[in-house]
């Protein structure tokens, strides 16, 4: 694949929020209207699954693409 072919690809993760939260999904008190827009132009993923519930392994996770035993990040409080 040439260089001119191969998709640009952003993720976007926020934090502390579940799926429900966002206007995108249905949700019609909480106005999130950026992160609809986002959902709106590019992919939403209304099926997905996580690696660890606690944010910072999970994102460590995606990151690396690897099972949080493998990275060995954990949570730490600050």
């Amino acid at each position: 694949m040439e260089q001119s072919e191969r998709p640009n690809v952003i993720v976007i993760t926020t934090d502390q929020q579940r799926y429900d939260t966002l206007g995108a999904t249905g949700n019609e008190i909480i106005k999130t209207p950026n992160l609809d827009v986002l959902a709106e132009r590019g992919v939403l993923f209304s099926h997905a699954y996580a690696q660890n519930p606690v944010c910072i392994p999970s994102r460590a996770c995606l990151h690396t693409g690897r099972y949080t035993h493998q990275h060995g990040v954990q949570n730490r409080e600050a």
